[in-house]
């Protein structure tokens, strides 16, 4: 009877501090549905019609999941496509679902730490053990720099392949629970790996995370080694990374497929893996020093080019004494469980921190690696209150106090990313040599109406680069000039776009549209076209000459590029618009209503208008 009170007072004692940790996240990111799209959510979600389920249905699902933009990325995919079926596209519906991620990873953090201690201590939790747990998983999910992942709709990938890295392990410790292997677990670690794989590919590092599981959690007290077959375990990631350095030596498949980016960005390998080690330096400092204006979509990193300069071998040697730390723990019976919270965060890092030609920076990097910091402050403040220690008290106390910091931080980070606007003007202060940043925000500005500025900011990212993406900022000067009234001028950018970046798209496509508002019809066909030759899926070239075609009087074949454009694009309302009404006239009721539904969905009115006076006549 005691032991069944005894496990009732636990249970209720856990989900007291599962919904207290659900909310106080929900009081840190409270405004978050009033924040935006950026930048990734257009090719992923806005712009990919897949994801555009209207009606909910198994077919739905699965083809958003297997036309995912980013093929590797089925999971996140599907989820989208929810997310669009509930409220058509809203960026609050995206968002909502990122913070109930965000919870339940944080939920998740804090089974995967009771597990932990459970097994390392192989003996009852109490309720300062779940309290602990619950205030380590509140300080992670307070961190302002997790704020990147949760209030941007596309890094759901990293939150899914986070939430499935962590129940993987976690159904792992509870498959091996005293010493068994629970098949149900076992299947439920296992479909959970998958489903962080396919959610994105940092997940891949899972393995290595459940290895440190078995033998430095499972065996927190006994021997390391148990059998020859243990060795070979131990052995296999030294194999594992052996095997990718031959490869790259070699030029082999593996190299091909995982170095293929770098001539595409402006480090190479060997500055990327020069440079990481002052990257997470940095993030080390933001998480130590976490004031909002800390943080940032994008941040300026100069490049490392040298082992001898301090700022590679500084940080490296921290990173290398943290390793050394934690495989020295990792030796030691009784502290085994401390040296697999502090090789987790290297562990995480492994992929995007080291030779992926991914950007330099991200902040949303850092979400699962932090979960071992959570782990090490949990077993903290777990092992002083079982030792009766003074110091649990000072500990308890600093922990409230940064958690309370961090909470604000966040409250405070989160309304930089409310538009557009907000986020690049917040990301040149920080990255003030980013061309693409300064580009960004010229086109924000241009959005709200502040052309001056736009100009401003577009001439600043072609000063920095002129030809960062093909010339892109080149031909947003001239959108501006345009904007302002400046045809001529705009049509010079446009021209001498086309003589330097002759793959650039935008300089034919924006030049066909002066042509068209001209008056030019054969001249604009022809810039279309040259457009669509350069680059097929670029929707709006497919409106354009339809549009043209159009006014030329070839209905027909401008029939045939508006189906092209709404099939690249569910974002092209001037094709539905005149596709309703080449419909209309061939006598194609249910699509001409269809294409005039979707057009009225954006924004144009005289298609609303008309949809509703059709809605309003009675039948015959």
């Amino acid at each position: 009877m005691i032991i069944r009170h005894s496990r009732i007072e636990t249970g209720l004692t856990r989900i007291l501090v599962a919904a207290a940790l659900a909310a106080f996240i929900l009081i840190a990111y409270r405004g978050i549905a009033s924040n935006g799209f950026h930048y990734d959510d257009w090719p992923n979600i806005l712009n990919h019609a897949p994801v555009r389920m209207e009606q909910f249905s198994l077919e739905g699902l699965l083809n958003a999941a297997a036309n995912a933009h980013l093929a590797r990325r089925p999971v996140a995919s599907l989820t989208f496509a929810v997310d669009w079926w509930r409220d058509e596209g809203h960026p609050a519906a995206f968002l909502v679902t990122n913070l109930a991620l965000h919870i339940l990873t944080a939920w998740a953090t804090m089974a995967l730490l009771l597990a932990v201690f459970y097994a390392a201590n192989d003996r009852a939790l109490g309720r300062a053990a779940i309290v602990a747990a619950g205030a380590a998983a509140l300080w992670w999910a307070s961190q302002p720099i997790h704020v990147q992942a949760v209030s941007y709709a596309v890094q759901r990938m990293t939150e899914l392949a986070a939430l499935f890295s962590v129940l993987c392990v976690w159904a792992y410790l509870k498959a091996r629970q005293n010493g068994a292997f629970s098949p149900g677990w076992m299947v439920i670690s296992a479909l959970s790996f998958i489903l962080g794989a396919l959610s994105k590919e940092n997940a891949w590092v899972t393995p290595a995370l459940v290895l440190m599981a078995e033998f430095l959690v499972l065996r927190n007290n006994g021997p390391l080694i148990r059998s020859p077959v243990d060795r070979l375990l131990l052995a296999s990631p030294l194999l594992v990374i052996a095997a990718a350095v031959l490869d790259v030596a070699v030029d082999g498949p593996l190299s091909h497929w995982v170095l293929r980016g770098y001539p595409d960005r402006d480090f190479t390998l060997v500055e990327r893996l020069l440079t990481q080690p002052k990257v997470l330096l940095f993030h080390a400092s933001q998480i130590l020093w976490l004031l909002p204006d800390r943080f940032s979509l994008e941040h300026d990193v100069e490049l490392v080019r040298s082992a001898a300069s301090w700022e590679f071998w500084l940080p490296m040697s921290l990173i290398v004494a943290w390793c050394a730390v934690g495989a020295r723990l990792a030796q030691r019976p009784g502290q085994r469980a401390a040296g697999f919270f502090m090789l987790w965060l290297p562990a995480a890092l492994l992929l995007e921190s080291s030779f992926v030609p991914l950007q330099l920076i991200f902040e949303h990097r850092m979400y699962l690696p932090l979960v071992g910091v959570a782990g090490l402050i949990a077993l903290g403040l777990e092992r002083l209150h079982r030792s009766n220690s003074n110091g649990a008290a000072v500990a308890w106390t600093l922990l409230a106090v940064a958690t309370a910091f961090a909470c604000w931080s966040t409250a405070q980070r989160l309304p930089q990313w409310r538009n557009d606007l907000t986020l690049y003007e917040q990301a040149v202060k920080h990255a003030p040599r980013s061309v693409g940043a300064w580009n960004q925000l010229a086109l924000s500005y241009l959005d709200a109406g502040q052309r001056q500025l736009a100009l401003q900011a577009v001439d600043r990212a072609i000063a920095l680069e002129p030809r960062w993406g093909d010339g892109y900022p080149f031909v947003n000067r001239g959108v501006i000039l345009e904007s302002m009234g400046k045809t001529q001028e705009a049509r010079d950018i446009y021209e001498q776009a086309i003589a330097q970046f002759p793959r650039q798209v935008l300089g034919y496509n924006n030049l066909g549209l002066l042509n068209l508002r001209a008056g030019q019809l054969q001249d604009a066909l022809q810039d279309f076209s040259r457009a669509i030759d350069v680059d097929p899926s670029y929707a709006p070239a497919w409106t354009n000459r339809g549009t043209a075609k159009l006014f030329l009087g070839d209905a027909g074949s401008a029939r045939i590029d508006f189906e092209k454009a709404t099939s690249l694009s569910p974002h092209e309302p001037i094709a539905l618009h005149y596709l309703a009404q080449i419909y209309q006239g061939l006598g194609r009721s249910a699509e001409a209503r269809r294409a005039r539904t979707a057009a009225c969905r954006l924004d144009i009115k005289s298609d609303c208008d008309i949809a509703r006076s059709t809605s309003a006549t009675p039948p015959n």
